[in-house]
């Protein structure tokens, strides 16, 4: 995988705004299809744990999550189906991750999830501050919003290396 450039970024975003609902219902279901395990992780796991603090961050979650599927898909093509093994292994690892983030001292720097497309988690990023803004109830959970969101770019990071197994 690379780092997408502006223009690639630009077109695989204008992408996945513009699909009508047929094709994005496609892609959907193509996902739940392919990819079952991480289907369920970020449109049921992840939004219920953004939805226990707040239903409109938790809705434009799944947005969003739609959003870089399409984006990742137009960029790298259809990735190898996954089994949930797979995904328990990436789990772990995040969960690594986030029990560090968590426990960091408050004085220091929070070094952010690593993920490649850094452009694509910054503008998802800001589209979570902009909804947020919108409302005083929805700014507090800005945080659990984007760390979700780095989450599961970074699970279709790791989706979309061509290093990942096949189930066939």
């Amino acid at each position: 995988m690379h780092v997408l450039t502006d223009q690639e970024l630009y077109t695989a975003m204008m992408y996945a705004r513009n699909i009508n609902e047929s094709d994005g219902q496609e892609i959907l279901n193509g996902f739940h299809i392919e990819q079952p395990a991480l289907a369920e992780t970020i449109f049921n796991i992840f939004p219920a744990l953004v939805a226990e603090k707040n239903r409109d961050m938790s809705n434009l979650f799944m947005d969003l999550c739609f959003d870089a599927i399409c984006i990742y898909e137009h960029a790298f093509g259809k990735a190898a189906a996954q089994t949930e093994d797979w995904l328990v292994s990436q789990m772990e690892m995040l969960g690594t991750e986030f029990m560090l983030l968590s426990t960091a001292n408050p004085s220091e720097k929070k070094k952010p999830i690593k993920v490649i497309q850094v452009k694509l988690l910054n503008i998802m990023k800001e589209s979570i501050d902009d909804y947020a803004s919108e409302s005083p109830s929805r700014v507090k959970y800005i945080e659990l919003t984007q760390n979700m969101m780095a989450a599961t770019i970074q699970l279709l990071e790791k989706l979309h290396r061509k290093d990942t197994k096949k189930l066939h």
